[in-house]
């Protein structure tokens, strides 16, 4: 399997867990944040709508600006509906292009400075990577939330009551 391939199918795999994440947030608890520095369940969610938004811009282009604005969301069901458009297209990108166009130059500016530069694949997986993370983020503030942690790559203790 080639990393196009992998990456491929780790967004499509990868998409409903992130959805059920999301829909797994107490609508009136979104402003929940556990320390001051962190940021609040709303906002997390908008970063991953806002950077899943990124992966199919990245797979086009090859040039993505942290400083333009990655969508405006009115609700979590916007910015979920808008994640979930995203993968869904990054997945059929990644799964139709050429390895060479995969292995082609990407870079990430930000502040009008070229902030990190990779191949379109190092790029697209690193972001992937960083998304994931903000899953996890995000997973841990559901239950101080008020919420029930969904299973994500198996039953969680909500899940298995």
């Amino acid at each position: 399997m080639t990393d196009r391939e992998f990456f491929a199918q780790s967004v499509k795999a990868e998409a409903g867990k992130f959805e059920s994440v999301l829909k797994a947030l107490p609508a009136d608890k979104l402003d929940y944040k556990p320390d001051p520095k962190s940021r609040t369940a709303q906002e997390l969610a908008y970063t991953i709508a806002g950077e899943a938004m990124m992966l199919p811009v990245i797979l086009k282009t090859g040039t993505i600006d942290l400083s333009a604005e990655n969508g405006s969301f009115a609700n979590i069901g916007d910015a979920t509906a808008a994640m979930r458009k995203a993968f869904d297209e990054a997945q059929q990108i990644a799964a139709g292009i050429s390895e060479a166009d995969w292995e082609s130059s990407a870079v990430m500016m930000m502040d009008g400075k070229e902030g990190w530069k990779a191949t379109k694949g190092v790029m697209v997986l690193g972001f992937l990577f960083d998304l994931i993370h903000h899953r996890g983020q995000l997973a841990v503030y559901i239950r101080p939330m008020g919420g029930k942690v969904p299973s994500i790559y198996g039953p969680s203790a909500d899940t298995a009551e």
